[in-house]
């Protein structure tokens, strides 16, 4: 396994509000409050950098749930080249998920390394101080945040601790694996405040509340593929519904409008569990026509590697547009409605801002779901003032607000509490009104009507607990269409993996993979790491 470097990692990183800020740190002992602070601070701030580097890391942050079919197989952007003239190609990008495990896998290995640097000071964490207590608890979650996204990526892995190094490390169980993870998520939410006014740092830092949250989403993996432990659905249930029970104390709830979910002027709201907030840097530049020479942006959306959303080729014919694209049968499937509306974007503006040729002003451009062109993501960078890729929203806006409308990244939001909260109630034979109520007022807010008052698009009552569920697991399809924590997740988890292989549009060249075993379920461990410890290799 990659060397653990006995200290916290020197980062520079991109400014992100107030929690995560420019430091340099390399402290081999915590002496105080202030140096306990900055420590845990720059573990959130390894995690951003997964966002936010200029290798495109938070691309391949999101790249593994291209293998679902939300989004457009090998892809994680795709290229539109129109032509002025008239004509209009497509162009695609492919990426192989194998040559990316490396970067996954060390970079959560560090931040482990990063939090186990901070944990391993403290023997007796009930014995400090409030606010000692509280920063020791999100060092916890944090830990345990990195060991779920690796054990479902990579399946079995190695359970590291401390801060030794050990090359004969094993490979773990999966059942020590989420007893680990549930421990961590225990021992932050006794340390941890309790909701989001009592945050270290309100809406910002996690809190109990969050913790909590998160076991309920640990217990429903859980019970899934691999581990298969069907007990854990009742406790998934008891503990989601504890949440939505006080909700309010814990500052959670569901927006009434689901645009409202990614408006920037509503960037801190209650739907959000977990997230990250990013400001814009003083150094990032803003478009002016077409040509930018920002770095460090956050990449979540469209590509953004060389010159830039507009990429002028050397004739001046014609301007390639990357960004996020759906599955065709995934989108022509999503039911009509107020939230596909917002979910995907169908029309872009392609204009010869960069050129001294009025002509070259083709206006607004329908896409065609045809070839590899197919509608993007629209929720990401969501505004209800501009459409995106106007000349006005190309030339003004700065290029953080252009790769995510309000600059932040949900990894948790309420709506999914909720649906892992209702299938877990039909999964351990609960099947009540209450869980009914869950998915339905999120099915009502995707039709723009009353999120409290019944309406035809509810889930008919009467149905059985395996028909119930099947029905909030597509409703999770919908709802987390494109989110780092959806579509993909819950395929491995319930062995569906293999109907990729058949749900794909003919377009999309089927999935990766023909045919689908249980070893393409995961990410291959990285053989430096295995040539260094041959334990991994089991």
């Amino acid at each position: 396994m990659k060397k653990l470097l006995p200290y916290l990692l020197c980062l520079l990183v991109l400014s992100c509000d107030k929690l995560f800020h420019e430091e340099e740190l390399s402290i081999a002992e915590i002496t105080s409050t202030d140096e306990l602070e900055s420590a845990v601070n720059g573990v959130y701030a390894q995690i951003s950098n997964f966002f936010t580097g200029t290798k495109g890391y938070g691309k391949i942050f999101i790249a593994i749930n291209t293998k679902a079919e939300d989004l457009v197989e090998h892809q994680t952007f795709s290229s539109y080249t129109y032509y002025y003239h008239g004509d209009r190609n497509c162009e695609s990008y492919e990426m192989d998920f194998n040559l990316d495990a490396p970067y996954l896998w060390q970079y959560y290995y560090d931040i482990i390394a990063s939090a186990n640097n901070i944990i391993v000071q403290f023997d007796s964490p009930d014995e400090l101080g409030n606010q000692e207590k509280q920063l020791l608890g999100e060092a916890y979650f944090l830990r345990a945040y990195c060991y779920f996204r690796l054990t479902r990526l990579f399946g079995r892995i190695p359970l590291v601790e401390d801060i030794e190094i050990n090359y004969s490390t094993p490979l773990d169980s999966y059942e020590n694996v989420y007893a680990f993870i549930e421990n961590d998520l225990k021992t932050a939410m006794r340390l941890l405040p309790s909701n989001n006014s009592e945050a270290r740092i309100p809406y910002y830092s996690v809190h109990r509340g969050t913790a909590k949250a998160y076991l309920a989403e640990v217990y429903l993996s859980w019970a899934g593929y691999p581990a298969k432990d069907n007990s854990k659905y009742a406790l998934a249930a008891q503990t989601a519904g504890e949440i939505i029970d006080s909700a309010d104390y814990f500052g959670f709830g569901l927006e009434e409008d689901f645009a409202d979910v990614w408006k920037e002027e509503n960037r801190y709201n209650p739907e959000t569990i977990f997230a990250f907030y990013f400001s814009k840097p003083d150094s990032t530049t803003y478009r002016i026509d077409g040509i930018s020479q920002e770095i460090n942006t956050f990449y979540l959306g469209y590509n953004q590697e060389t010159s830039g959303n507009f990429q002028i080729e050397a004739d001046s014919s014609r301007i390639s547009i990357d960004f996020y694209p759906v599955e065709i049968n995934f989108y022509n499937s999503y039911p009509e409605s107020y939230r596909k509306d917002i979910t995907f974007f169908t029309t872009i503006y392609v204009t010869g801002m960069a050129t001294t040729d009025p002509s070259l002003d083709t206006g607004y451009v329908k896409v065609e779901a045809r070839a590899c062109c197919r509608p993007g993501y629209r929720k990401f960078y969501y505004t209800s003032s501009v459409n995106i890729l106007s000349p006005e929203f190309c030339r003004n806006t700065p290029v953080e607000k252009r790769f995510y409308g309000n600059t932040k990244i949900y990894l948790y939001r309420y709506a999914q509490l909720l649906l892992t909260y209702a299938e877990a109630m039909a999964r351990s034979g609960q099947l009540t009104a209450d869980a009914y109520e869950a998915v339905n007022q999120i099915r009502r807010r995707a039709y723009h009507t009353d999120i409290h008052t019944p309406s035809l698009h509810d889930i008919p009552a009467g149905l059985s607990a395996e028909a119930f569920a099947d029905s909030v697991v597509q409703e999770r399809a919908w709802e987390l269409a494109g989110e780092p924590e959806g579509r993909w997740f819950d395929l491995v988890r319930l062995e569906r993996v293999e109907e990729l292989e058949h749900s794909r549009h003919p377009m999309e060249g089927g999935f990766p993979v023909d045919p689908v075993t249980k070893e393409d379920y995961f990410l291959q461990i990285p053989n430096a790491d295995q040539l260094l410890n041959p334990n991994l290799a089991e």
